[in-house]
């Protein structure tokens, strides 16, 4: 059973979960959250696909910009007119940047945006883009995959995102950029808030102040509803997605369990956490595949592949995913539980 969804408020009931094994399940999840993030579609190494510079100095982590008239109070329409909503607006940018059409994003971005990692206003925004357009009149953009979803902390459905692979094409060369979309709603209109990419948050979180985490226990997490209707072999219309770290630091290192939930493929995939360190404000840990969160010590024997993630300690004790290679997470905030 797919998770129970009223249409007017957002509440919902989940469904019980069971596990699959194997890492199929970690492939086929990573597949449905994003692609692999690769870099800019620019001819000029130092900038993006949008003439943003790739080493962005500004706080890109920090929350988008006040909502100012957007609307406060949740929406009594249906949830699905939400999504479409925003994929239509998402579409229409895509076309606009195509054919290097600053006007016609005129209704498409609020008057205030955080725009990789700057504070602006969207006709600095367009200022922006026109003088990237006429440095590369032959470039073209294509949306790859693309999903549309809200936090799970949202409990309004304030701010949907769309995380997207942004498919750059100049001089017969085609690159792909992992990027994002915030968008609340003004009036009638859903518009966007923040334009970012996987690098930009990366860049900026690397920059920000060391910052460390003292012996103790901790608990991370982040979840998303995600509108799943365009994945036709899944029978599900809205499904949740959640992942969460827990882990100890104590003078004989760091120990714990990762744990992922794809509502699509309703399963679970789990890595131990078989060693770790702090350095510079980065959590390094090396990570093993498991088969449940408490596997007995035999369930572990000969399997000795290990990953490397990497996570920014954020200011506020957020962790920043910084490693590339762990796709389901790069360029992604887990917040502290407690």
């Amino acid at each position: 059973m797919p998770p129970v969804v009223s249409l007017s408020n957002f509440s919902y009931i989940h469904s019980n979960d069971f596990e699959m094994t194997g890492k199929l399940v970690l492939v086929l999840f990573a597949a449905v959250l994003l692609n692999t993030g690769c870099s800019s579609g620019s001819s000029a190494e130092s900038e993006d696909a949008q003439g943003v510079p790739k080493e962005a100095t500004a706080d890109s982590s920090v929350e988008t910009i006040p909502a100012g008239e957007a609307d406060e109070e949740p929406n009594a329409e249906n949830v699905f007119l939400r999504y479409d909503a925003v994929k239509k607006v998402l579409h229409e940018w895509n076309e606009a940047v195509k054919r290097h059409r600053t006007i016609d994003m005129e209704k498409l971005y609020a008057d205030k945006v955080m725009y990789y990692s700057k504070e602006t206003d969207k006709q600095s925004v367009f200022n922006q883009k026109n003088e990237w357009f006429k440095k590369h009149l032959s470039y073209s953009q294509e949306l790859g995959y693309h999903e549309v979803y809200y936090d799970d902390s949202d409990t309004l459905g304030l701010e949907f995102i769309a995380s997207f692979t942004k498919i750059c094409i100049e001089n017969n060369k085609r690159t792909e950029v992992e990027s994002f979309l915030y968008f609340r709603k003004f009036g009638n209109d859903w518009k966007i808030v923040k334009e970012t990419d996987a690098l930009t948050e990366v860049n900026a979180a690397k920059k920000k102040p060391l910052t460390s985490l003292p012996e103790g226990s901790y608990e991370y997490y982040q979840g998303y509803w995600s509108d799943t209707r365009d994945i036709p072999q899944f029978a599900h219309d809205m499904a949740p997605y959640n992942t969460s770290l827990n882990f100890t630091i104590s003078g004989k290192g760091i120990t714990g369990v990762y744990n992922e939930y794809s509502g699509t493929a309703r399963s679970r995939t789990f890595y131990l956490v078989k060693s770790g360190k702090i350095t510079n404000g980065i959590l390094e840990l090396q990570m093993v595949y498991s088969e449940s969160d408490d596997p007995a010590p035999e369930d572990l024997e000969g399997n000795e592949e290990t990953e490397t993630w990497r996570f920014k300690i954020l200011p506020d004790k957020k962790l920043l995913c910084i490693s590339k290679e762990n796709v389901s997470l790069y360029s992604r905030t887990l917040r502290p539980l407690k």
